[in-house]
């Protein structure tokens, strides 16, 4: 920012960049994607990234989404990031594109230390496009960090599961798999990377409900039914409004956890603001399109089905029961007071 950058002026060209990489395979939109900067655009210029600020990965990973792009970029670019100081070789070849890799957002792999190699057992899950990568970042007890090769022996990938197949989620088991000490990142790891993760969940989801309220009014404005645009009717001008509001709602819970006071709680507010509001404008989006929308040509219902991922990859559920204990862990002694 202080060369005259800003964050926005990636969003054009991620776009551009998310509609070359159609049709392509993973690593072939990796080389696209790294050819654009994008995989490390908050990287350290030392592994050829752009070192940025985590602001100007949101209008890449929005449009990222927005145009449903069958690749791991939120991943790639937190993994990258992570390893710059630690596993400098490795961080640039993920930033140039030739190594892929990915991480397990739940479970836990087990280490057992073995002369100079540790030793990881136990099952992670929630890996996106783990089949296609090299190497999966799975977390540790402590919250440290493992970076586990894909073609270790120990190593088995599991069949694909998901909501959303495009971006197949896997489940890794880890059988006695022998990894080096500089393989493993410290103690703290994984909290930072999944604070910043939660941003970029939200921008992800920013972007699939910006396309969901996009085709929403397209086709309100287009349909006509009984001699009128769909549009006409006051009550679904009505629920596009609050869609609407939902959206600015989304954007404003990201800028203020980028905001020079946001912490981990207000990037883990912004998620499931975003998570909230995503749901709603998608599911929105789904009964104004009614059956339409559930066609392979209108994408509302693929949008709907990466906003419901990244809520089950960033455990939207536990993030609030925490919210819920630590405001009664805050307020228990003001009321025992009062009484």
């Amino acid at each position: 920012m202080a060369e005259g950058l800003q964050p926005d002026e990636f969003a054009a060209t991620a776009a551009r960049a998310v509609t070359a990489c159609a049709g392509l395979d993973v690593r072939e939109q990796a080389h696209n994607l790294a050819g654009d900067g994008l995989l490390g655009v908050i990287a350290d210029e030392q592994v050829g990234g752009l070192a940025l600020p985590l602001g100007f990965a949101v209008p890449v990973i929005a449009a990222a989404h927005s145009g449903l792009l069958t690749f791991p970029l939120l991943e790639t670019v937190l993994v990258a990031r992570s390893l710059q100081s630690s596993l400098t070789r490795l961080a640039a070849a993920i930033v140039s594109g030739k190594t892929l890799t990915t991480i397990a957002w739940q479970g836990e792999a087990l280490a057992a230390r073995e002369g100079g190699l540790l030793v990881l057992n136990g099952m992670v899950a929630r890996a996106p496009c783990a089949a296609s990568v090299d190497y999966i970042l799975a977390r540790m007890s402590g919250g440290a960090a493992a970076l586990v090769p894909t073609d270790a022996d120990g190593v088995v990938v599991e069949e694909a599961a998901g909501l959303d197949l495009t971006v197949p989620e896997h489940t890794v088991r880890l059988e006695k798999v022998e990894v080096s000490i500089g393989s493993i990142l410290p103690a703290g790891t994984w909290d930072l990377l999944n604070s910043d993760a939660n941003v970029l969940r939200a921008a992800a989801i920013l972007g699939s409900a910006e396309a969901c309220l996009a085709l929403a009014q397209e086709h309100a404005s287009t349909r006509r039914q009984f001699g009128h645009a769909l549009s006409y009717n006051q009550a679904i001008r009505h629920a596009l409004a609050r869609q609407k509001l939902g959206l600015e709602s989304i954007r404003h819970a990201i800028t203020r956890s980028l905001s020079e006071g946001g912490g981990p709680v207000q990037r883990d507010a912004a998620f499931l603001a975003a998570v909230t509001y995503g749901s709603s404008i998608g599911e929105g989006a789904l009964q104004i399109h009614g059956g339409m929308g559930f066609t392979w040509d209108v994408p509302v219902h693929r949008h709907l089905r990466r906003i419901r991922t990244l809520q089950a990859q960033g455990d939207a559920s536990g993030l609030i029961n925490a919210f819920g204990r630590r405001y009664v862990s805050e307020v228990a002694p003001f009321a025992e007071a009062g009484a």
